[in-house]
């Protein structure tokens, strides 16, 4: 993030790229929606309770782990970053085990191979896909997930997470933000008439001397048409986990923070996402700071929400 500049911004919600544009001094053409459930006339107090305690029932993200271990091996070894990067795709999917590696862990000093071992995941997940239209929303087979961001970014690559059990998203608070999510896709993109709508389940975990990361691959896109970034269930003992909306100017390609919030139960953020420049006209991406606990002495703190990536299929 330390490419990103900030602008003095008024932290507020509800909020569009409306008054966004007016707090920046220049029109923000792209779509972004920050607000409550209740300001889209849903039952937040019902969602939350209904949500609130699903996340301990998550299984944990492995994919995270492997990704630190291979940042420490590139650390320990710079030079060898490009063999390094060969082998990582099959040790990413989980098709071989860290033996694969064993050239390079053999070499490592004591430190680097104490922070290998001990590297943990922070993050909980479970995924869900639906097909929703104006009269029908069709939950799809499991299928592995893989995100349209460029080949070289470890995204592309297909990873099978565990499926949401039905009843995290066949009950009639998700179902109703379900249908609120097409209404809102519509309201900034008229001619859409279907969605491919991802869910997330996501539980982070920080303790400690270990953050928990929203974003560890810092400020990006996540190769949708849409995403809401959060929808926030449950902040337990946390600090941080701001989420914070840039804007990539063109053509230099500098990105500059044009709004920040840290979203609270019952929150989300909406903003248009992968090639919004040529549909809406303003290049968009997004970023959610780490979280510490509030107080060490309470032990964890966990950040715990939903997020969505909207594709236009229709």
């Amino acid at each position: 993030m330390s490419s990103v500049s900030k602008t003095e911004i008024i932290d507020r919600i509800p909020i569009s790229e409306k008054e966004i544009s007016q707090l920046v001094g220049r029109t923000i053409k792209s779509p972004v929606r920050l607000a409550r459930l209740r300001d889209l006339g849903l039952d937040e107090d019902g969602f939350l309770a209904e949500h609130a305690s699903i996340f301990e029932e998550l299984s944990w993200d492995n994919y995270d782990v492997r990704r630190e271990r291979l940042e420490i091996l590139e650390e320990a070894f710079p030079g060898e970053t490009t063999v390094l990067r060969e082998l990582f795709p099959s040790y990413y999917l989980g098709e071989a085990d860290e033996s694969i590696y064993s050239d390079w862990t053999n070499r490592l000093n004591d430190e680097q191979r104490n922070r290998f071992d001990q590297v943990e995941p922070w993050r909980r997940r479970s995924v869900a896909t639906f097909v929703v239209d104006e009269d029908s929303i069709l939950r799809e087979p499991p299928s592995g997930f893989s995100q349209a961001v460029d080949e070289s970014d470890i995204r592309s690559l297909p990873r099978v997470f565990e499926e949401s059990p039905d009843a995290h998203v066949e009950n009639k608070h998700f179902q109703s933000w379900l249908r609120a999510v097409y209404d809102l896709v519509c309201e900034v993109r008229p001619e859409a008439s279907k969605l491919r709508v991802s869910a997330h389940f996501m539980s982070i975990r920080a303790s400690h001397g270990s953050p928990g990361e929203n974003s560890p691959e810092g400020a990006h896109e996540d190769g949708a048409d849409y995403i809401i970034s959060a929808l926030v269930v449950n902040r337990i003992n946390v600090t941080g986990g701001e989420s914070q909306i840039i804007e990539k100017i063109l053509p230099q390609g500098n990105k500059e923070l044009i709004y920040h919030h840290a979203l609270q139960p019952g929150e989300f953020a909406f903003q248009s996402d992968t090639r919004d420049e040529f549909i809406h006209g303003t290049d968009l991406w997004h970023h959610v700071t780490p979280i510490r606990p509030a107080d060490p002495a309470l032990g964890e703190g966990w950040r715990e929400l939903i997020g969505f990536d909207i594709n236009v299929i229709d």
